[in-house]
């Protein structure tokens, strides 16, 4: 997988361990993270779905990026390269104040 796909936003927590079953990582935005923005909460939640479907989890936060990664600790990891092009994609966001669109509207769009 060399190439990066528009970024989309997923609120459940098990379409998110599937997505790391499937050999997919997560970057959270923590503005994304809930109403009170509740990395803990968030955190534990996923950690206890991944738990539920035997995903070994391996997160990452990256506080002067306000971003957290997660990955599967039990698949081969990304790149550094594509880790840090899908950072940068999530910055362009962020620094053009766009809002991540839900995954069904992407996907309906790149067909």
């Amino acid at each position: 997988m060399s190439g990066l796909s528009e970024p989309y936003m997923v609120h459940d927590p098990w379409k998110m361990a599937g997505a790391l079953m499937n050999g997919r990582w997560l970057v959270a935005r923590w503005e994304h993270l809930g109403e009170n923005e509740d990395l803990r909460y968030w955190t534990a939640v996923l950690l206890a779905v991944c738990d539920d479907v035997g995903v070994d989890p391996v997160v990452i936060n990256i506080a002067r990026k306000s971003l957290t990664v997660v990955l599967n600790g039990g698949l081969r990891p990304p790149t550094f390269e594509q880790v840090e092009a899908t950072i940068n994609a999530i910055d362009y966001h962020r620094f053009l104040e766009r809002e991540i669109k839900p995954e069904l509207i992407v996907k309906r769009s790149a067909s």
